[in-house]
């Protein structure tokens, strides 16, 4: 009985001290989120994005952001860093979202030499891995006044 006790004791601390790993590493000396004035790419996505479980709950703030739409895609709906930034090798993006046709048409014949501004409600979704679950942040914008190129 001891055995069984003991084997069962030492199952249940092999499985606490288990963690899933999604693998992010926060860079150290990150700005907080200034949620009056426009933030960049860089402190938005590394503010919000996390493992699943250990996620924040931003949802609807409204925050300011600002950064270069990717120069060599016609994806319109994200903002990078850098405006020859290429998808896949470490650069920063965030998703925007948009359903009105006039933030469309505004997105689809900007300037892309020029830095976009966006003001928009802030969400955040999840995407499920192998390895684990990433909540990543999405910047909805709702009204074609709240974006412009400078």
């Amino acid at each position: 009985m001891k055995r069984i006790i003991l084997c069962l004791t030492a199952l249940l601390l092999l499985f606490a001290a288990c963690k899933k790993h999604c693998y992010l590493k926060s860079p150290k000396n990150l700005k907080p989120i200034d949620w009056e004035n426009y933030n960049d790419i860089y402190t938005v996505y590394w503010n919000t994005v996390h493992c699943c479980s250990e996620a924040k709950n931003l949802q609807n703030d409204t925050i300011k952001i600002s950064g270069w739409k990717p120069s060599n895609s016609i994806d319109l709906s994200s903002l990078c860093d850098y405006p020859d930034a290429y998808y896949g090798n470490g650069i920063v993006v965030v998703q925007i979202a948009y359903y009105l046709s006039e933030i469309h048409a505004k997105l689809d014949t900007c300037d892309l030499t020029k830095k976009c501004y966006i003001k928009g409600r802030i969400y955040l979704d999840s995407e499920h891995f192998p390895r684990g679950c990433t909540v990543f942040p999405i910047i909805e914008i709702t009204d074609p006044n709240d974006i412009y190129f400078e």
